[in-house]
Formats: C-alpha cells, sequence, structure tokens
C-alpha cells in the first residue's frame, strides 16, 4: 500500500512540474546507434570468456600466469574508464566511442594473431584501455535524455549488457570448435562493424543547454510548486530516507554504513572472481571439460541470473528490504563456493554434474540478490550530493576485487584448488555479517527513531497521502469545536510536509493554512 502511495506522490509531482520543465528532445536514432554500439562491444568481450583459460594453456600459461591475464585486462580498465570519461566530456561523446570500438577491434585482433603469452597479455590491456563504451553512453543519455525519465533508459542500457552476456559465452564455444582464435577474430570483427555503425549513423549530442531550459530556472524561483517537488521530478532515482541535500558530507550516523557496503563490494567482487576466472580450469582439470561444455555451463548460468535478478530480486527486496536480500544472496554464494569445493572426480557420480549443478544454481541467485543489493543499500546511505562519488568508490573497490582476485586465486589454485572456493565461501559469509550489522545500524538510525516515538495519526493504519482527507463537522458536534478542527487540519498538513521531507516556505505555509480554513466545511 505505501508502494502505491509513493507512485501516486511521485505522479502528481510529475505533473505538476511539467509546466515549469522544458521540452528535452532526444535523439533516439543516435540513442538507437549508441545502445547497438555497448551490444557489439560487450558481445566481443563475451564471445572470449568460454576461450581464454584452454588458449592461456595453449600457450603453456598455469594458474598463475592465468591470474595475470585477467588482471591485465582488468586493472588496464580500472585505469582507463574515469580518463575515458574526462576525455568524453573535454573531446565529446562520439570521438570517444569511436576511440573505444577502434581499441577493442585492434586488441581483440592482437589476441587472435597471438602465437605467445606475452603478445596475448598485450592485447588483453589494449582491449582493457579502450572498452569503456558503458560509461561513455552512461553520459550521452544524461546529455540527451531529461533526468525525469533518465533511470528508464539506464535499464535499457543495463539490459543490452546483459543480453549480450546472456548469448556470448555459448557463441563463443560453438566458434572455438573451429579454432581457439575464431572467437577472437570474430569479436575482432563485430567491434569493426561497430566502428563503421558509430561512425555514420551516430551524432554528437549538444552540451550547450538550450535557451528554454535556462528559462526554466527563472520559471522555477516564480513557481507556487515547491522547489522540492521539481528536484524530486528531475533526479536520477528514488530519494531514500538518508538523503539530505543540504550536506555535501556523509551524516556521522552514515558513515559507517556507506564503509561496511563498500567493503562488502570489494569482498564480494573479490570472491566472484574465483568461480568467474577459475571454474573453467576446474572442470578441465577434474572431467577434461573445455571450452564447449564450459560455454554452455556459463550462458547457461547468466541465464538463470538474469531472470532472478528482473524477478525474485525485485520482489524480495520489496516485501523484506534490500538488507534481507543482501543476507539471504551472501549466504546462497558461501553455500555455492562451499559446494563447488566439495566436486569429484566422477563426473556423472552426485559430487559430479549434480552438485554443479546445485552449486551453480545457488551461485547465480545469490549473484541476483547480492550485486543490486549492495548498489542500492550504499546509494541509501549516500546524500544526494554524494551520490556519484560514493557509486563510484564502490565501482573503483569491485574492479580492484575483479583485479587482485584473480591474482590471489591464481597462486592458491596452484597450491589447492579447494583452497579458492573455500576463501570465496569466507568472504561470502563477511558480507552477510556485514549485511546484518549495517540492518541492525539502521533500525538505531534517527530518522527511524522519529518515527518509532511519533503518535499514530488518526485510529487508521493508512499511510499519509498527497490527498488530506477532509473531517466535516457532524450534526452532533458544537460550533465550538471549528476552532479545534482547523487546528487539527493544520497540524495534519504540516505533518504531511514533514513525512515528504519538505521544508514549508512563508508563502506555501500560508497557502496550506488558507486551503485548511476552506476545507473545513460546517
Amino acid at each position: 500500500m505505501m508502494a502505491d502511495r509513493e507512485e501516486k506522490v511521485l505522479a502528481e509531482a510529475n505533473e505538476k512540474t511539467d509546466a515549469v520543465l522544458p521540452e528535452i528532445k532526444t535523439d533516439l536514432h543516435s540513442l538507437l546507434i549508441a545502445y547497438l554500439s555497448v551490444f557489439i562491444d560487450m558481445l566481443g568481450l563475451s564471445l572470449i570468456i568460454p576461450i581464454i583459460p584452454f588458449l592461456a594453456l595453449s600457450f603453456g600459461a598455469d594458474s598463475t600466469a592465468l591470474g595475470y591475464i585477467y588482471a591485465s585486462y582488468n586493472g588496464a580498465q580500472m585505469i582507463s574508464v574515469p580518463i575515458t570519461g574526462w576525455l568524453s566530456d573535454r573531446y565529446g561523446r562520439k570521438p570517444m566511442i569511436l576511440a573505444s570500438l577502434f581499441g577493442s577491434f585492434v586488441g581483440f585482433l592482437v589476441q587472435g594473431l597471438a602465437t605467445e603469452l606475452v603478445t596475448f597479455c598485450m592485447g588483453r590491456v589494449i582491449t582493457g584501455i579502450f572498452g569503456g563504451s558503458v560509461p561513455i553512453v552512461n553520459a550521452y543519455i544524461c546529455d540527451t535524455v531529461p533526468a525525469a525519465i533518465r533511470p528508464k533508459y539506464f535499464a535499457q542500457l543495463g539490459a543490452v549488457i546483459i543480453v549480450a552476456f546472456m548469448f556470448g559465452p555459448g557463441i563463443g564455444a560453438g566458434l572455438a570448435q573451429f579454432s581457439l582464435q575464431t572467437p577472437m577474430l570474430v569479436a575482432c570483427a563485430t567491434s569493426g562493424f561497430g566502428f563503421a555503425l558509430a561512425l555514420f549513423a551516430f551524432k554528437e549530442p549538444e552540451k550547450k543547454l538550450s535557451k528554454e531550459l535556462k528559462e526554466s530556472d527563472e520559471t522555477k524561483k516564480s513557481s507556487p510548486i515547491p522547489q522540492n517537488s521539481v528536484k524530486n521530478a528531475m533526479s536520477d532515482g528514488d530519494e531514500e530516507i538518508g538523503e539530505d541535500e543540504k550536506t555535501e558530507e556523509t551524516r556521522p550516523e552514515y558513515r559507517i554504513p556507506v564503509t561496511m557496503m563498500l567493503m562488502a563490494m570489494l569482498f564480494y567482487s573479490w570472491a566472484f572472481a574465483g568461480y568467474l576466472y577459475y571454474s573453467g580450469l576446474l572442470f578441465f582439470d577434474l572431467w577434461g571439460w573445455e571450452s564447449l561444455e564450459f560455454g554452455f555451463t556459463a550462458m547457461g548460468v547468466s541465464v538463470w541470473t538474469v531472470f532472478h535478478q528482473m524477478s525474485s530480486f525485485v520482489v524480495f527486496q520489496r516485501k523484506f528490504g534490500k538488507h534481507a536480500a543482501l543476507i539471504l544472496g551472501s549466504i546462497c554464494l558461501g553455500v555455492g563456493f562451499l559446494l563447488l569445493s566439495l566436486l569429484g572426480e566422477d563426473v556423472w557420480a552426485f559430487t559430479g554434474v549434480p552438485l554443479l549443478a546445485i552449486s551453480v544454481a545457488l551461485l547465480g541467485f545469490g549473484v541476483a540478490l547480492t550485486n543490486p543489493a549492495i548498489t542500492s543499500i550504499t546509494s541509501r546511505y549516500a546524500t544526494k550530493l554524494e551520490q556519484g562519488s560514493i557509486l563510484g568508490r564502490s565501482t573503483a573497490l569491485r574492479s580492484v576485487g575483479s583485479t587482485i582476485g584473480p591474482v590471489v586465486w591464481g597462486v592458491l589454485y596452484g597450491v589447492d584448488w579447494r583452497l579458492v572456493f573455500q576463501l570465496c565461501f569466507a568472504m561470502s559469509l563477511l558480507c552477510t555479517v556485514i549485511g546484518i550489522v549495517v540492518l541492525r545500524m539502521n533500525y538505531s538510525l534517527p530518522e527511524h527513531i522519529r518515527e518509532a516515538k511519533s503518535p499514530k495519526i488518526g485510529k487508521s493504519s493508512e499511510p499519509i497521502g498527497v490527498e488530506m482527507s477532509v473531517r466535516k463537522l457532524g450534526p452532533t458536534e458544537e460550533p465550538g469545536e471549528l476552532h479545534a478542527l482547523r487546528n487539527e487540519n493544520q497540524k495534519l498538513k504540516k505533518k504531511l510536509a514533514h513525512y515528504q521531507g519538505e521544508e514549508l516556505s512563508p508563502d506555501l505555509q500560508e497557502t496550506l493554512e488558507l486551503e485548511a480554513q476552506h476545507n473545513i466545511k460546517v
């Protein structure tokens, strides 16, 4: 019921702001080209996922060297993505998208033609340096799409990436049946096609604000609509309780939860790197599986994960909350890692394929809950002005985990492969503990204490809505009660503003008082 009322509030805020917000036209053709460029770039990357372990083995690499191969791409991307974003702000979106696709073309070509490990790693580094099309397209969306509907286009971009990674591994596994270099060369061709498409069809967005957009600032100042409503309509996402628009630094009571969630992101990405980068080598060592079996296993896990992320996570977090989603997801991750450490050499025994199916199902479900939950909780404790910087730190820590994880797991795999998944199990439990601690801290935050102490308004459990129901003076009530009812009406209006997180301006307060007097019927 609360969710329905919040949707009603947002809808009415959007309707009120239509009169003061300028019309911003989005070039849907160029946006479609941008989506396609990302899809081609991500498809090329996902095509080679099931091939890298076996191509590295053909070069004589061991588990430690395989870790450096994976780290070379992730490390290069970790360094280049912030620089790419700055360059796209300075020189434009189109030049950087073209540079990204052309760099991917060169990187995949070097990997496909490599005959030794060093050359192959060089190709990985080139691909990592230029593999930054996603943040550039995110910036393009911010340039061309009104903020009120921006989340819709971010979600569409996420769906494009998901689709590429759902089917890329399976396609790459099939192409590897011709040769291990074939997926690299096909990825090179797709990047070249994307470059040509963006070169001739993609349009650079206008960077300067339109005259109407500048004039809208003056309109907002003279508008009777509360400024918070305009800000809410223009915000990129849902406003959380913990946000404080007037504070640039994290409020003291939120610093510890934010820090703990950043650590949870590091542990999660570090642990997941163990499965992502070493499961293929494990299947080869235990059962002799090669790129075809591993590729279709990876594709099945991707489809399973996407299904639950788009369905189970939404339902679960709506019913039980984001913190509960993190706790359950990390528990499933831990159990999945623990079961992987129990796999045996007999492929058709219970410790073979049946146990693998159970473990990867738990891992996929755990990823579907844990990954979005960590991001959502981190955003919940960040102020509005800190959303970008704190989520940027979270992304940076994810990159750190994905970079150092393969190196550490590669060394441990050479000692005993079970150590890799047992330590991944321990890191997942750390995420569970962090989720429980942050949830307990959440209940002690000032807004929850305030809410618990505040008296119930009326006998109804219905949450306060935008439209305040007006109580008419009954025939048995004395006219002397009119003054008390008027005061009660005004108090309820002020409580509504408090629950909405808005401060009443003098003009708005006077308007509400006049409205309260007008609404009371004798």
